[in-house]
C-alpha cells in the first residue's frame, strides 16, 4: 500500500529555518503545499525556490487543508499568527522563538493549544543529544553544564533587527539561550529553573543588546534541585554547542557538529519527526511537554539582565 505524501504548509518567514524546512521536507517525501507570509514579496519569493504557491491570508493556508502546518513568525507577533490558524484540526509547530518576555509568554499560553502546537529548538532532534540522553536516563544528574554559541550578526541587519532587541525577539537571551535550554531539557526533562544568579555584557559603545551573558542556577527536577551553568553568547564566529552532565555514573559529554547542521544540529531530525506525527494527526513537542523550556527562557534572561550588564 502506498501511502499519500505528507502536505505542508508554511506560515511566516521571519528568519531562515523555513527554507531549511522546505528542502527537508521535499527530501523525505514531503509536499510543500502554500506559503503565507505579511510579506508578500518574501512569499513570492520563497514560493518561487519550492515549487508552490504563494497565498493571501491564514484562512487561505487553512482552505488546503495541510496535514502540518510550520510557521515562523516574528517572536511579538508569534501569538497572533497562532491564534489565526487555530483551527481545532490541523497540527502547528511553530520554529523558536515563541516567547522573549513575560508579557509574550502569557499571550502565546492564552493563544497556543496545548495538544495542536508544538515548538522546539531543532537541537532537540540531534542524534548526538539523543544518545547523551540514553546515556545519562540511567543515573542521577547531580550537574549540569551548557555552552550555546550563535553569531548574532544575522539578528542586527535592519531587516531582522527585531529579534537584537529584548522587548521583541529578546536578544541572545532568547534566540541563542532557547537552545541552551532545550539542551538542558534533554537531560532533565521537565526541569523547571527555580533560582540562580547571572550577568550579561556587551561590546563598549555597541548600539545593541548583549554579546554575552551567563547563569547559575538550580533547576528542580522530581523534587530534586539540580546545579546547571549555562553560557550564551553571539559574539562573531561559528557556532558551538556543547554540554557537559556529571552524573552518578560518570562525567558525559556532548559538543555538536556544526559543520553538518542539517543532520547533526537536527534539522532534517526535527522535519521526519514532524511528517510522522502529522501522519497521525499530531505535532511534536506539543505546548504542554514543550512549555516548560520556554519558560525557563524567558525566567533566565529576567535572572541574567537582573545581575547588571558590563561594557568592555
Amino acid at each position: 500500500m502506498t501511502t499519500r505524501p505528507q502536505r505542508v504548509a508554511f506560515a511566516g518567514l521571519a528568519h531562515s529555518h523555513p527554507d531549511a524546512d522546505a528542502r527537508n521536507i521535499r527530501a523525505l517525501g514531503g509536499e510543500v503545499v502554500g506559503v503565507f507570509d505579511g510579506d508578500q514579496a518574501a512569499a513570492a519569493a520563497f514560493a518561487r525556490r519550492h515549487g508552490t504557491a504563494s497565498l493571501g491570508s491564514p484562512a487561505d493556508l487553512l482552505a488546503l487543508r495541510p496535514d502540518l502546518v510550520i510557521a515562523t513568525p516574528r517572536t511579538h507577533e508569534a501569538a497572533a499568527l497562532v491564534r489565526a490558524l487555530r483551527d481545532g484540526v490541523t497540527p502547528v509547530f511553530v520554529n523558536k522563538v515563541v516567547a522573549a518576555t513575560p508579557a509574550q509568554l502569557d499571550d502565546w499560553s492564552d493563544a497556543a493549544d496545548p495538544a495542536l502546537v508544538g515548538t522546539s529548538s531543532v537541537l532537540r532532534f540531534a542524534p548526538a543529544l539523543a544518545a547523551l540522553r540514553t546515556e545519562v536516563e540511567q543515573d542521577d544528574v547531580l550537574a549540569v553544564r551548557v555552552r550555546a554559541q550563535h553569531d548574532a550578526a544575522g539578528f542586527r541587519t535592519v531587516e531582522r533587527s527585531w529579534q537584537d532587541a529584548p522587548d521583541l525577539g529578546g536578544g541572545i537571551l532568547a534566540t541563542v539561550g532557547v537552545h541552551a535550554w532545550e539542551m538542558v531539557d534533554v537531560v532533565l526533562p521537565g526541569g523547571r529553573l527555580s533560582t540562580g544568579t547571572g550577568w550579561t555584557r556587551r561590546a563598549a559603545g555597541s548600539p545593541h543588546s548583549e554579546d554575552a551573558a551567563g547563569l547559575d542556577a538550580r533547576v528542580v527536577v522530581a523534587g530534586r534541585a539540580v546545579p546547571v551553568q549555562v553560557s550564551v553568547s553571539g559574539v562573531p564566529g561559528p557556532d558551538a554547542y556543547a554540554i557537559d552532565v556529571v552524573t552518578t555514573g560518570g562525567l558525559r559529554s556532548c559538543v555538536l557538529d556544526v559543520d553538518d547542521p542539517n543532520t547533526a544540529l537536527g534539522f532534517e531530525g526535527l522535519i521526519r519527526a514532524l511528517l510522522d506525527a502529522s501522519a497521525d494527526g499530531c505535532v511534536v513537542a506539543p505546548w504542554r511537554s514543550a512549555q516548560v523550556v520556554v519558560e525557563n527562557t524567558v525566567r533566565a534572561a529576567q535572572i541574567a539582565r537582573a545581575g547588571g550588564g558590563d561594557q568592555w
